[in-house]
């Protein structure tokens, strides 16, 4: 043991570290966002050797001696690790450092100051920023931290700034960030960087809410004004979740969610729902030819009352097309255009608080047209079936002998003659083609050129009515092409 008699601290020999701390029962609800150091007692230390050193008021070293839980403050002993208050160090003012933010990626309609946004652009303090539908937007912050606003989010950057702080004993000094997000609308996703040295915790403040984050991955959403209820989710890490409104605070860590109601004092803290099993998520979502629909089957998780799914095209989700929620796992992503996509679901339980992402790559394409075999005696064996996609007209052309012609073009034109030819294009592996641009109604005239089977195609000219309803009551021809009369 060491005495506060004995010789007074070497700053050669102090280990000391900045660090964002959790609640102490016994310093009440102030001391919740308080910044700490740590310091590992040496030997020849003494408490009072360490006050005059640390801090503004040496006197202060009895408060320390409080927070630490010392039931006797006449001695401290080597291993032991003092907490002492940031507010109370020696070296508290010191100068401001600029820590602008910069875009890293935008998606659709997203603006700063009501201006459109590129990668690469800055974002100062007091930016305002707002995503369109189906639009994101990714911001890193000085301290490396990567906020993420999600489709038809406000946001504000209230304070993005950094304290050189000198160290004791030295003439160095180390940079610790501040920072505070003003969530007025919508959701946002963080991820904070672990490395970060915060002079205060990383804020994301609510009209009703402020969380203080201890965390490293959270979302934060103020979705419905109506009830000015929000909503935490931690995935990594640990925050402190104030309900504004009823001054009550609660610890959310991984793995957990809470709601703030501005009309209750109760922060229920509840584990998220697990991830769907990723075999549970389907890889093909098949499209019906009339387009009304898309749906994603995901299979149904316990205790989910609704779903969230998002649908990107790369793999960390900042290219955001679409965002949904659905009362099924029979999710619609019909608004989105076929294509392979990084998809993730999550489930919703009865409070809205949303579980853990399962991620799958799926694919998104029109149901293909069933084949039809036609005969045309004294012509090449072909045939033809249409049907109705959002794209434009899926044709298919077959024969006799086999299910997929070789070697074929078609061409098709206005004209009878074909002398105002619109379209050339190959068939596909499997006869088939998408026609882009024809509209309902209309006539065209259609020849198929080259060779299928050994068989010469190209004198014949065919006809292709276009119902006046195509895509609207009408969305299959069986027989699409007819004979030129």
């Amino acid at each position: 043991m060491t005495y506060l008699s004995k010789v007074p601290v070497l700053y050669a020999r102090a280990a000391i570290t900045f660090i964002a701390i959790g609640c102490f029962s016994h310093l009440g609800l102030a001391a919740m966002t308080e910044q700490f150091i740590t310091y590992t007692v040496q030997p020849g230390d003494t408490l009072q050797a360490l006050s005059r050193k640390l801090l503004t008021d040496p006197s202060q070293w009895k408060s320390v001696a409080k927070l630490n839980g010392m039931k006797n403050p006449n001695f401290i002993r080597p291993g032991q690790v003092i907490e002492v208050p940031r507010s109370l160090l020696s070296f508290q003012k010191q100068p401001v450092v600029a820590t602008p933010g910069k875009v890293i990626s935008v998606q659709g309609d997203a603006t700063m100051g009501g201006a459109p946004l590129a990668v690469g652009a800055a974002v100062p303090e007091g930016a305002a920023l707002k995503t369109g539908e189906n639009s994101s937007l990714v911001v890193e912050l000085g301290d490396g931290s990567r906020v993420q606003l999600m489709p038809t989010t406000l946001a504000n950057v209230v304070t993005q700034r950094g304290y050189a702080l000198r160290d004791p004993g030295s003439s160095a000094s180390t940079t610790w960030f501040s920072g505070a997000i003003r969530l007025v609308s919508g959701v946002i996703d963080t991820l904070a960087e672990k490395r970060a040295k915060r002079l205060t915790p990383l804020e994301v403040s609510t009209p009703t809410s402020l969380v203080g984050i201890r965390g490293t991955q959270f979302r934060v959403a103020y979705e419905d004004p109506t009830t000015g209820a929000a909503r935490t989710e931690v995935l990594e890490g640990k925050v402190v979740s104030e309900n504004t409104k009823q001054n009550v605070r609660a610890d959310v860590g991984g793995g957990f969610g809470a709601v703030m109601s501005p009309n209750s004092r109760e922060i229920k803290v509840v584990a998220l729902l697990p991830a769907l099993p990723e075999s549970s998520l389907a890889a093909e979502v098949q499209r019906p030819r009339d387009g009304s629909a898309a749906n994603w089957q995901v299979g149904s998780l316990a205790g989910a009352s609704a779903y969230r799914a998002q649908l990107a095209t790369d793999a960390e989700f900042f290219k955001l097309q679409t965002d949904i929620k659905s009362p099924t796992p029979s999710i619609n992503v019909a608004s989105v255009a076929n294509g392979v996509y990084y998809a993730r679901v999550r489930g919703i339980d009865a409070a809205g608080i949303e579980g853990y992402n399962a991620v799958k790559r799926i694919e998104i394409k029109t149901i293909p047209l069933a084949p039809v075999t036609l005969i045309w005696p004294g012509e090449v064996a072909i045939g033809a079936a249409a049907a109705f996609t959002p794209e434009g007209l899926l044709l298919r052309v077959f024969n006799k002998s086999v299910d997929a012609p070789q070697q074929l073009t078609i061409q098709v034109a206005q004209d009878a003659g074909l002398t105002s030819v619109v379209q050339t294009l190959p068939l596909a592996a499997d006869g088939s083609v998408l026609l882009k641009g024809l509209k309902a109604g209309e006539r065209y005239y259609v020849r198929i050129n080259g060779s299928s089977q050994g068989q010469t195609a190209g004198s014949q000219v065919y006809v292709m009515d276009i119902p006046s309803d195509w895509g609207a009551t009408v969305f299959d021809m069986a027989q699409a092409l007819q004979r030129q009369r």
